[in-house]
Order: C-alpha cells, then sequence, then structure tokens
C-alpha cells in the first residue's frame, strides 16, 4: 500500500514539475461528428452528458455558435485552414478533383510547428489517426496520433476526433432511451420511426460524452488538465433530414464548450455569434502565435478578442446532391440564397435514402395525402430564391417573410451584406462540371444498391419498400 501511494505521489510530482517546466499552453480540439445542441449543459432532458456538462461548468457554453458549412469534409477544411470554404476550393463534399490550397494558405498546424508546439491527431480510442477529411491537397499535416510522443516540455496543439454521433447510430445499452417518450423538436413530424431513429441519435451522444470523461480523465493522469485549453464542438450540425446538407439552423448550428485554465469561468453561458473558423484564430492567439491577416475568422476570447456581426453558411454538392446555397444571419434574422431554385428540398440523396428513415417517411406518407402542413412545405418541387427567417419568432423557420413589406427593409440589408461579402469569400472559387456531378451521381447511386443489396434489397427499391427495410430496423429488431 505504501509503495502504490509513493508512485502515486511520484507521478503526480512529475507532472507538476511538466507544467511548470512547460511555458505555452497546449491546445486540444475535441471534434464531434454531426450534433447539434442535444446536450443537456444545453437544456436537452431526454439525454445523459455528465461529462460535457461538467466541462461545461468549469467553462464557457457558447450559444450562438455556427459552422460554416453543414456536411463534414467542407467544414473540416474550412475550420482547418481559419478560411471559408469558397475561398480555398473546399466546399463540394468529398472534392473529386483535389487542387492544392492558394499558396499563402496553410493549415494551423503549421502555425503552431513554427512555435514548437507538436501536432497530433487521434481518433476515439487514442490509438488510431483520427478523423481528417480535408478537401484539398495535403500532406504530413500531424507529427503523430499521440501527443504523448512529444518531447519533453513541449506544447502540443491536438485534436481527438470522435465518430458520434455520426450514422449509423450505437445504441447504449447501459442508459437506453425510450423512443415513445422521447420529444422530437417541432420541425420533424411526429412518427413512430422518426421518434425511434431520434432516440437512436441521442444514445449515440451519450456514448459521445463517455468518450470525453475518458480524454478528462487522461488529461488529469497526464497533469496537463491545468495546462490545457480545451475546445468542444461539432463539425456540422445533426444527421437529421432538413438539417445536415442544408443551411437551416440544425445544419450548421453546433455546440461550442470551451475550458480555459488559465482564465477559468465557470458555468458561463456567452451569446455571442461565433463561426468555428473563429476557433482556429482564437487557438493561435491564445497560444501567443500570431494570427494571419488572411485567415477569415475572429479571435472570440481572450485579450484580443473582436465582435463578430455576421455568420456565413456554403453549401454545393454533397454526394449526389448537386446544390447552391449560401446563408448569413446576424443571430436574429437569417437570409438563404438558393441559387438553385430550380432543385427541390427533396432531390435525391442516395446517402440519406439509405440511412434518414425520414426521407422515405417524408415521401411515403406525401404520396398518400398524409404529411401535414408545414412539413409538406419541404416536398415542393422547387425553392423560393430567397427564404428569410425571424429566429426569435420562428426558430424552426417555417414561415418565410422574404418579400414581406414589415420585414423589406431588414431581408435588402442582409442580401446587400451577403452579396458584398461573398464578392470576397469567393474569389478563385472553381465550380465542378457536369461530368465530375454525374461521376459524383454514379458513385453513390452504386453505394446505395451495393449496401441494400446486403440487405436482400434489389433492382428498383420502392418506398413501400424502404418503409418495411426501416421498420424491420428500428423497430421489429432493435425495440422488440
Amino acid at each position: 500500500m505504501k509503495l502504490k501511494s509513493i508512485i502515486s505521489f511520484m507521478m503526480l510530482l512529475a507532472a507538476v514539475l511538466h507544467i511548470s517546466a512547460q511555458k505555452k499552453p497546449n491546445i486540444l480540439w475535441i471534434y464531434s461528428d454531426d450534433i447539434s445542441l442535444e446536450l443537456s449543459c444545453y437544456g436537452n432532458p431526454d439525454v445523459k452528458t455528465p461529462n460535457l456538462d461538467m466541462l461545461a461548468s468549469q467553462g464557457t457554453r457558447y450559444t450562438k455558435a455556427y459552422t460554416t458549412a453543414p456536411v463534414c469534409s467542407s467544414s473540416r477544411s474550412s475550420i482547418i485552414t481559419g478560411m471559408y470554404p469558397t475561398a480555398i476550393n473546399s466546399l463540394d463534399h468529398r472534392t473529386i478533383n483535389k487542387m492544392e490550397l492558394p499558396e499563402h494558405v496553410k493549415p494551423v498546424t503549421e502555425y503552431f510547428r513554427e512555435a514548437g508546439y507538436f501536432c497530433s491527431n487521434m481518433d476515439k480510442s487514442f490509438k488510431k489517426m483520427g478523423k481528417t477529411d480535408f478537401n484539398f491537397l495535403t500532406k504530413n499535416i500531424f507529427d503523430a496520433i499521440d501527443w504523448q510522443d512529444r518531447d519533453k516540455d513541449q506544447p502540443f496543439y491536438a485534436q481527438v476526433n470522435i465518430k458520434y454521433p455520426h450514422r449509423d447510430f450505437d445504441y447504449d445499452k447501459e442508459n437506453p432511451i425510450d423512443y415513445k417518450t422521447v420529444t422530437l423538436p417541432a420541425c420533424y413530424p411526429d412518427h413512430e420511426l422518426i421518434k425511434a431513429d431520434w432516440a437512436m441519435y441521442l444514445e449515440s451522444i451519450q456514448h459521445l460524452d463517455h468518450v470525453i470523461g475518458n480524454i478528462i480523465q487522461r488529461l488529469k493522469d497526464e497533469g496537463a488538465w491545468e495546462n490545457t485549453i480545451i475546445f468542444f464542438f461539432g463539425d456540422n450540425g445533426r444527421p437529421h433530414l432538413r438539417d445536415k446538407q442544408f443551411l437551416y439552423e440544425a445544419g450548421l448550428h453546433v455546440p461550442l464548450i470551451v475550458y480555459n485554465p488559465f482564465k477559468p469561468e465557470k458555468n458561463k453561458a456567452s451569446t455571442k455569434l461565433v463561426s468555428i473558423i473563429d476557433v482556429t484564430t482564437t487557438s493561435l492567439d491564445l497560444a501567443g502565435i500570431k494570427v494571419p491577416e488572411h485567415m477569415h475568422g475572429k479571435i472570440f476570447m481572450g485579450d484580443n478578442s473582436e465582435k463578430r456581426e455576421y455568420i456565413y453558411g456554403f453549401r454545393q454538392r454533397c454526394g449526389d446532391a448537386p446544390d447552391n446555397i449560401r446563408s448569413i444571419t446576424d443571430g436574429r434574422y437569417k437570409l438563404i440564397w438558393n441559387r438553385r431554385p430550380d432543385l427541390p428540398y427533396m432531390q435525391l440523396s442516395s446517402y440519406k435514402r439509405l440511412q434518414y428513415p425520414a426521407f422515405t417517411v417524408y415521401k411515403y406518407l406525401h404520396s398518400k395525402g398524409e404529411l401535414a402542413a408545414p412539413f409538406t412545405n419541404f416536398m415542393a418541387e422547387e425553392r423560393p430564391e430567397f427564404e428569410f427567417y425571424d429566429l426569435k419568432k420562428d426558430p424552426m423557420e417555417f414561415n418565410n417573410l422574404s418579400g414581406s413589406l414589415k420585414h423589406a427593409k431588414k431581408e435588402k440589408a442582409l442580401k446587400c451584406q451577403l452579396i458584398s461579402a461573398l464578392k470576397e469569400f469567393e474569389k478563385g472559387m472553381v465550380e465542378e462540371d457536369e461530368a465530375t456531378i454525374t461521376k459524383a451521381k454514379e458513385g453513390s447511386v452504386a453505394w446505395f444498391t451495393k449496401a441494400m443489396a446486403k440487405e436482400g434489397y434489389t433492382g428498383k427499391i420502392s418506398d413501400e419498400e424502404m418503409m418495411e427495410f426501416w421498420y424491420q430496423k428500428l423497430l421489429n429488431k432493435s425495440f422488440k
């Protein structure tokens, strides 16, 4: 017993000496895949997230944080460079014709390396390289998987990339959630398949929280907890219909929790507008590294913090669903510019057809005349060019105010600001040609066909068959 006590004391002493010797703070980014504000510290009563709640209690929880794009590869390309995805030709999801970054643009890891930092990237197991998914040509972005491989007293910049709650969802057998009792967001129809899918999403978030607990414990065991600034955030919004891949709130609005042991602000909630590219610039600033002038992100905390006036959103091709959408919000009012209004909201997306039960539920109910308003709006064959919402009065973005005389002045102001900003942010942007889009479509459809063949479905698959598939997967098997 005494020997164990001595060993524990020596480990603690070594950690304390390490902290005192290391002159710069560690910077840790914790990415969650596909998540909106469904955490108990953000007010959701159906999910258990004690570790994230603890992290929020020790730091600042931001309630108006947004990614630049509603899909991972575009968003992650943006975050690692501190640039809007259009400015670095990274907006099309899983860009087929990848290009080099513009000459003046570098991944943030290069700035950290120049300042003496060790750069690492691990997944939830702590043993494998974490997700990158950049839409540009890269090499040697990270030094290693684990920050433990750094030199003695060397600070680290690290990412931990956590798959949860990306689809396919994982059940939480220890804390199951009864789908019959969950509260669906008002933007979805109350249907048992959608509720069952939502419960699985929440259970996957509970798996995410478990990994967060492992990270926190590891930092404490290594004596790095008091020397590491932690940013937890989502790479894009939640993986549900009308959310991920769209510029509505739940496609872009993500959690952001910051723990800064050097200037602790316990259990603080901030309503300031933050783009997740601001994490890039703020991380550099907190590490004492000069922020490059070309970066679009702003510093949102610390002595050099700046106020952000607008949040911008960008969407182009995702899988076999080409599109061209831009958005802007000042935190109260939101303008969405559908630059391909000829495309329906529910154009074929093989990814969503395979993994989103709501994609089939909407189509099936609509064909039977059983999909009620306002959900029927999403089944329109064409879209309005502009959508304008008062987020305070209409957080679900159902009541399009574009063209309203009462809101004409505000809508015009946001239009002018968006058009002006895009002249800068879209400089040098190269759009995919039709041949590339066709190639992407064919690849996505082939992926869907192969996946459904494994489930025993071949040939042309009807919506009725897809409904059967989801009942088997979500109800008859999983919740029996």
